[in-house]
């Protein structure tokens, strides 16, 4: 497949010398086409930069637009490239890619071209869900990689087949939207994100992204056009060395899937429940329009308890498959009306998800420093809030 990279590039010289430095050091099994797309700001200096910078590795483009688009008006024109290319590996400038990236993308295209259900490739591996901030492991398969109902903007790859239906459905979708069915956060994000769009279709059609175990980016988190300033919370671990072959499951193959929430979508069985009757809400963060016949939730709710975990094993779904009776997690119908449920351990919840990172923190920098770095952040988020309003 005739495949090329892109750099999207505005404002940020600094990020875009990363980026490339990062490139140069990745292997390429073949020449690699370089295309960095510079959308029009107030600096001239990313222009400067690219017009004496090299690339070792291939056929060299650089675009520079006349008038500023904005960030989701440049990223949806990049679909004019699969005039010449069957599939393109998006970068933004913040973004570093691990060694392996490029053999990872070309697998996963000529191994999914073709395939309906899938809706693009991510070369990132979410540590954290971005809905929730709570950690995210998903369970490992024998494979290098797992499906999810989220669209992916810090390293992906489109590819034409699924990019044209997408930008179809994007056209009559175009619109605003708040919407119940969806992640609250995708309500909330900024008319400038074009990622919103490419959720919710991956939601609304069941189609999804394939996402490696290991990530093959990280993102930088420079501050720009969605971030005032720069934070870890979304750094992943690359992958350290060159990974030449990737093991791919065919979409059939593999039952480990999430859905747009982060949740997983293989726990049906294990409770011997059809899956159109049951919802999955590990993480209480589901709109109640999603709620089926049964809910399988750590949240307290006045339904009948049909069944009920300990939270206690990683990933948070191995608690169900392991059978790991507690009073944690419950399956309710809720068909049947019936008081809450009480905890044997009301603090179960915050050990599993937060202790250990206070504890961490506390040990690292002291109990006084850890207690006045928290009320710094209750004061910023406080002001943050303010000048909101």
């Amino acid at each position: 497949m005739k495949t090329a990279i892109l750099s999207i590039a505005y404002n940020r010289a600094d990020s875009l010398k990363r980026q490339l430095a990062s490139l140069e050091r990745a292997h390429y099994p073949e020449a690699a086409t370089l295309i960095i797309s510079i959308d029009k700001s107030d600096t001239k200096e990313v222009e400067t930069f690219c017009d004496q910078y090299h690339w070792p590795h291939g056929e060299l483009r650089v675009v520079k637009h006349d008038a500023n688009m904005g960030l989701r008006a440049h990223m949806l024109s990049l679909g004019k490239y699969f005039d010449e290319f069957e599939a393109l590996i998006i970068l933004e400038d913040d973004i570093t890619v691990a060694s392996s990236f490029y053999h990872y993308a070309t697998q996963c295209i000529n191994k999914y071209y073709e395939e309906p259900h899938i809706a693009g490739i991510s070369l990132y591996a979410f540590p954290t869900n971005y809905q929730t901030y709570l950690p995210f492991t998903p369970s490992k398969s024998e494979y290098d990689v797992f499906f999810m109902n989220c669209a992916q903007s810090w390293g992906e790859v489109w590819m034409k087949p699924q990019w044209l239906k997408f930008k179809q459905w994007y056209d009559q979708h175009a619109e605003r939207f708040h919407l119940e069915h969806l992640p609250s956060c995708l309500n909330q994000w900024p008319d400038s994100s074009w990622l919103k769009y490419h959720t919710r279709y991956c939601i609304e059609q069941n189609l999804y992204f394939v996402y490696p175990y290991y990530s093959l980016t990280t993102n930088n988190a420079d501050p720009g056009t969605h971030r005032q300033q720069s934070d870890t919370v979304f750094q992943a671990p690359l992958q350290a060395t060159l990974q030449t072959t990737f093991r791919l499951p065919d979409f059939e193959e593999t039952e480990i899937r999430y859905d747009g929430f982060f949740q997983p979508k293989f726990l049906a069985k294990w409770l011997e429940i059809a899956e159109e009757d049951l919802c999955v809400d590990l993480f209480a963060d589901k709109p109640s329009c999603l709620y089926k016949h049964y809910l399988l939730t750590n949240k307290q709710l006045p339904y009948k308890v049909v069944r009920s975990f300990a939270l206690q094993l990683k990933p948070i779904e191995m608690n169900v498959m392991e059978q790991r009776a507690g009073n944690d997690i419950w399956l309710y119908d809720t068909t049947q009306p019936q008081a809450k449920p009480h905890r044997a351990d009301r603090y179960a919840a915050f050990e599993y998800f937060y202790q250990k990172a206070f504890y961490k923190t506390r040990t690292m920098v002291g109990p006084c420093r850890t207690f006045s770095l928290f009320c710094e952040l209750v004061s910023h988020k406080m002001k943050s809030f303010i000048r909101k309003k």
